[in-house]
C-alpha cells in the first residue's frame, strides 16, 4: 500500500468527512485512535495498524496530524471544513512576514475580491517559511504563486492570529493591501 494514498485518505477523514468512516469526532477534531484504525480497516479500502499510523504521523512533511500524549486520540492540526469543529489555535503575534501558497488563477480572484478568503475552511493558512508556502502552492497542480504578507502591519491593525500545532499561521481573512509581493517560480 502506498503511504501517500493512505495519508490523503486519513486527511480527508480527519479534516473533512469523519462520517465517511463512522468516526465520533469531538468539537476540536479529536477522534479515538482505535476507532480510526478499526473503522478504516473494517471499510476494506485500507488495512491500518497502529504502527502504520505512527509512521504516517511521524513522517508527514506538513505535520498535519497529532496524537494526544497517550496516543489514544488523534486529530488533524488545521484545515478542517467541518463547520462545527473549532481548531485549537494558540493566539500569537506573527513574524513580520508570512507566506500564502496559491495559484495565478486564485491570485486574480483575490485581486477582484480585494482579500484572501478562508474559503470553506476555518481560516486563511499562512507559513513563516516561504519553502512551506511553495509546497502548498504546488499541490494545486496549476500555475503556483506565493503571496508575501505583511503580517506585522496586520497585527498592528488589530487583526488576530492563531498558530496551529504544526506551525501554520491562521487568521480569518487577509485584505489585499497586506499582500506586498507576488513570488513566482524561477524558470
Amino acid at each position: 500500500m502506498r503511504q501517500d494514498k493512505l495519508s490523503i485518505y486519513l486527511c480527508r477523514l480527519l479534516r473533512h468527512a469523519p462520517g465517511d468512516a463512522g468516526l465520533d469526532m469531538d468539537r476540536h477534531g479529536w477522534v479515538s485512535t482505535q476507532q480510526l484504525i478499526d473503522n478504516v480497516s473494517r471499510a476494506g479500502r485500507y488495512h491500518l495498524t497502529m504502527s502504520q499510523l505512527e509512521q504516517l504521523v511521524a513522517n508527514d512533511s506538513k505535520g498535519r496530524y497529532r496524537f494526544s500524549l497517550d496516543k489514544r486520540r488523534i486529530k488533524a492540526c488545521q484545515g478542517h471544513s467541518i463547520p462545527w469543529v473549532e481548531p485549537e489555535l494558540t493566539p500569537a503575534a506573527p513574524p513580520a512576514w508570512l507566506y500564502h501558497g496559491t495559484t495565478e488563477q486564485a491570485w486574480r480572484a483575490i485581486q477582484e475580491s480585494g482579500y484572501i478568503s478562508r474559503m470553506s475552511r476555518h481560516a486563511v493558512h499562512m507559513q513563516a517559511e516561504v519553502s512551506k508556502a511553495w509546497q502548498s502552492a504546488r499541490r494545486w497542480r496549476q500555475a503556483p504563486v506565493v503571496l508575501k504578507i505583511d503580517a506585522r502591519a496586520m497585527a498592528a491593525d488589530g487583526i488576530p492570529f492563531g498558530l496551529s500545532d504544526n506551525g501554520v499561521w491562521c487568521t480569518e481573512r487577509v485584505e489585499q493591501k497586506y499582500v506586498c509581493d507576488v513570488l513566482r517560480p524561477s524558470v
